[in-house]
């Protein structure tokens, strides 16, 4: 077994205990009927000092894109749109070359993919916290308005 093999893998697995871990979450939520809004799930950056953090706006975008509002959810942030089809392509891909004993390659991960991540993810709070601080226009509440 190569080191690459070795790798997806690995990273296989993880995908597999996320799915299971998501699964059992959305099933505990729905269960004790836990709220998705409010200060349970407030940003402390944000809330603090009121400038966006790298990750503000994945909730929501995680929320519209389930409801099919793709173009808001990029515009909330990109990276969970980003994040979702690499997820997607390199599990099915991966699922497909187990059952098909290798005859259907897998998705490769390749590095490059992480640094796409990151650039989406400056490029985010930059785009965000400017829009803010020069003309006051919070770009999360303003795409999930559109």
């Amino acid at each position: 077994m190569t080191d690459k093999n070795s790798t997806e893998q690995t990273l296989y697995r993880l995908g597999l205990a996320a799915i299971l871990t998501v699964a059992a979450a959305l099933f505990l939520i729905k269960w004790f009927r836990i709220p998705l809004a409010g200060p349970l799930f407030a940003c402390p950056v944000y809330s603090m000092t009121g400038l966006f953090c790298p990750g503000c706006g994945g909730t929501r975008a995680f929320a519209l894109l389930l409801q099919g509002k793709i173009w808001q959810s990029a515009l909330c942030h990109p990276l969970v749109i980003y994040g979702l089809t690499l997820f997607s392509l390199f599990m099915i891909s991966h699922t497909l070359k187990i059952f098909t004993r290798g005859k259907i390659k897998g998705f490769a991960y390749r590095h490059i993919y992480i640094k796409i991540a990151v650039a989406f993810l400056i490029l985010n709070v930059l785009v965000k916290n400017m829009a803010w601080i020069f003309w006051k226009v919070n770009l999360v509440e303003w795409a999930a308005g559109l």
